[in-house]
């Protein structure tokens, strides 16, 4: 059990600081200095480290290659929503689920920090994982979102606000009251095109190591699950003033 938590904790603090050594700030040095301590005298957690380091690093290879190949399905395709300034420089990738509860509260937070921050561009890459057709209708909500999103942008705001104000699972009832709410009833009608999307977003989020939504790009970090407002705003500032 010890050599279990000592493994945990060092590569813990690896994978929260993975830097080179000529960027190492005076706390990284002394974190360095007390796990060499560590390892000295508890040298049988070496190989489990060691094979714990070098799977991370290599997580880092295979994300930074996805990056670049996706680069501008992520970042620069219209057929994402945007939440926030279009030409905003300081991107934040957004995948989420209009099913998922920490999704529609990372939502609100992700508003709030756009509505404070007018060079924030966030990019939504909408997925559906445990809804892929509603019965009743030939779509999703996260389908639903793309087809307003391309065909009428004016209403989008309202839609997306009624979407995420629903808890639970969407149904047949809910994206029905919310189409006749916002007049959007004909944008109800997806097909390939949507099927495509997602079928892409789908795809990209798997490719990143990514399991479950929400997920978040900010900047050069790449942060699983829901992040409340004040971490989320520390991460933000901290990442763009670089």
């Amino acid at each position: 059990m010890k050599k279990l938590i000592i493994t945990t904790m060092i590569a813990a603090t690896f994978a929260s600081s993975f830097v080179s050594a000529a960027s190492l700030n005076e706390t990284q040095e002394q974190q360095l200095i007390e796990i060499n301590e560590l390892l000295r005298a508890n040298p049988s957690v070496i190989g489990n480290l060691h094979e714990s380091l070098g799977k991370y690093t290599e997580g880092l290879a295979q994300l930074e290659n996805v990056k670049a190949q996706s680069h501008d399905w992520l970042y620069n395709n219209p057929d994402h929503s945007i939440t926030g300034n279009p030409n905003g420089k300081s991107v934040i990738i957004n995948f989420t689920d209009y099913n998922c509860p920490y999704c529609k509260k990372l939502d609100v937070v992700l508003t709030q920090l756009a509505e404070e921050n007018s060079d924030l561009k966030i990019v939504n890459i909408y997925l559906s994982f445990k809804q892929q057709i509603i019965s009743g209708l030939d779509t999703n909500s996260a389908m639903y979102a793309l087809n307003v999103w391309k065909n009428d942008p004016e209403s989008f705001e309202e839609v997306n606000r009624l979407l995420v104000a629903k808890g639970g699972i969407h149904n047949k009832q809910s994206l029905e009251a919310v189409a006749r709410k916002t007049k959007t009833e004909q944008w109800l009608k997806t097909g390939d095109e949507q099927n495509a999307i997602m079928a892409q977003n789908y795809q990209v989020f798997t490719a990143m190591g990514l399991r479950g939504t929400p997920g978040m790009l900010v900047g050069d970090q790449l942060i699983p699950g829901f992040v409340p407002y004040e971490k989320l705003k520390d991460i933000v500032d901290e990442e763009f003033a670089k």
